[in-house]
């Protein structure tokens, strides 16, 4: 007699097989003794044994980029190759996963249910992975990728720069420009290992974070303008605006028109670099965090006023993907980025 799980029967034999018929292929037997090991799965699934690691990769991009080409060139894969590969999951999991609509690929609910459940443990392999290699700063030749806002490579830049010199000189560091639109999806798809500044709420729930500072606003002019005494007088004055958007209006904004007065802005400029160019020798102002009217001040000579108006600082956050958590290279380079901005706000 067999039962389900574990049984014994009458047996002469010491073998072990498995049962390759219609009835029981996932059956294991071991007959030794004169009894009998019946095994199977806790519950009927799909065979693990026939997924490839790296097909659970190519769905990871193929539901970030919603497109086989951009998929393909994230991967350095061929846009047919990736198509091989979705074909293969759609077999295994039984389930279209991604349908064309116009040109991006949609994700199905199975698609999105199995994304949730992956992802977290796609980025606990990479970091357990990379968490067992040594990172000797002066004698690794690594090439680290950042991003960060303009403000923040402002400020980090120079002393981060210096430190890769003295301590690290074998290592390259690239760094990308960007905002809270931009930065967060240059971080998920590994075109950068940190981002650093202001990023709203775009992060992924992956994403590992650490608040740098709540830098505080400033109002930023000429070293020949008057001082700005009052929000009567900040009103008066014209504005320039620092601007991804290429909008006139901003937070700044908001804030006066909650006690009644309004401004002009007559400059907008895409970075606060352009701030350099655009404040001296002028009657402007421009509103800034603290740390860049410092930057601008050593530069060109700019005053700062404390701001006349109550807006909450600016929270700048330091983010990175979970692959890297533990990766003692970039945990380094987080440091040096974190001791560069600390260093920018006490400065």
């Amino acid at each position: 007699m067999i039962k389900s799980g574990e049984a014994s029967v009458s047996a002469s034999v010491n073998k072990e097989y498995y049962d390759e018929t219609d009835h029981a292929p996932w059956a294991r037997y071991s007959l030794c003794s004169g009894e009998v090991a019946v095994t199977r799965p806790d519950r009927e699934g799909p065979d693990l044994r026939r997924l490839d690691l790296n097909l659970l990769l190519i769905f990871r991009a193929l539901m970030e980029e919603r497109s086989a080409t951009r998929a393909g060139n994230r991967l350095f894969l061929s846009q047919p190759a990736v198509s091989g590969a979705l074909a293969r999951l759609r077999e295994f999991f039984g389930d279209e996963l991604l349908v064309r609509e116009g040109r991006s690929l949609t994700p199905t609910a199975r698609a999105l249910e199995l994304m949730t459940n992956i992802a977290p443990h796609l980025e606990g392999l990479s970091a357990a992975i990379a968490g067992a290699s040594v990172f000797e700063p002066a004698t690794a030749r690594r090439v680290f990728r950042i991003g960060c806002t303009d403000a923040v490579a402002i400020a980090i830049l120079p002393r981060l720069r210096d430190e890769f010199s003295r301590l690290s000189s074998s290592s390259d560091l690239v760094v990308r420009i960007g905002d809270y639109r931009t930065l967060p999806a240059l971080l998920a798809a590994d075109e950068i290992s940190v981002a650093v500044g202001f990023l709203r709420n775009a992060l992924s729930d992956a994403a590992r974070q650490r608040v740098l500072r709540h830098a505080p606003w400033v109002v930023v002019r000429d070293g020949a303008s008057p001082p700005v005494r009052d929000v009567a007088d900040f009103a008066s004055r014209s504005h320039v605006l620092v601007t991804p958007l290429g909008d006139l209006e901003g937070f700044v904004d908001e804030a006066l028109a909650t006690v009644g007065f309004a401004r002009r802005v007559s400059l907008g400029v895409t970075s606060f670099a352009l701030l350099a160019a655009a404040l001296p020798g002028s009657r402007l102002v421009a509103t800034v965090p603290d740390f860049v009217a410092r930057w601008l001040g050593s530069l060109a000579g700019l005053q700062c006023d404390p701001m006349p108006l109550d807006i909450a600082p600016v929270t700048n956050l330091m983010a990175w993907r979970q692959t890297s958590d533990r990766d003692p290279a970039e945990i380094w380079l987080r440091e040096k980025i974190a001791l560069a901005f600390e260093a920018a706000g006490a400065a």
